[in-house]
């Protein structure tokens, strides 16, 4: 599992308090996952939309830049869809940037 970036955010690992916002966050990723891999499955741009913006605005804050960046590249690419194959492939393989790199962050349950 990789770790938050600590220079990214002011949340602070080693607080108790800010290390459970932390774990907040992480333990909403694996359905944030689910839902991408989704709405991919299901073609629905409107949802793959609203999740990387969520992601976008959410994962920086909790030390998370890289999930962040991916996400608004996602949206923006999704905004500038233009219908064509080319297009949609290229979000495609945003999207599944965005899920290796979500995945790269969850622990696997015992």
């Amino acid at each position: 599992m990789n770790a938050p970036d600590p220079n990214a955010f002011s949340l602070d690992v080693n607080d108790p308090e800010d290390a459970e916002l932390i774990e907040y966050f992480l333990g909403e990723l694996p359905e944030k996952v689910s839902a991408i891999a989704s709405a991919l499955t299901g073609e629905d741009i409107k949802e793959l939309g609203r999740i990387a913006h969520q992601l976008k605005g959410a994962a920086p804050g909790f030390g998370f830049p890289a999930i962040g960046s991916a996400a608004d590249q996602l949206e923006g690419s999704i905004r500038e869809l233009d219908g064509t194959v080319a297009s949609m492939k290229s979000v495609q393989e945003e999207v599944e940037s965005l899920l290796s790199l979500c995945q790269s962050y969850i622990t696997p349950k015992s």
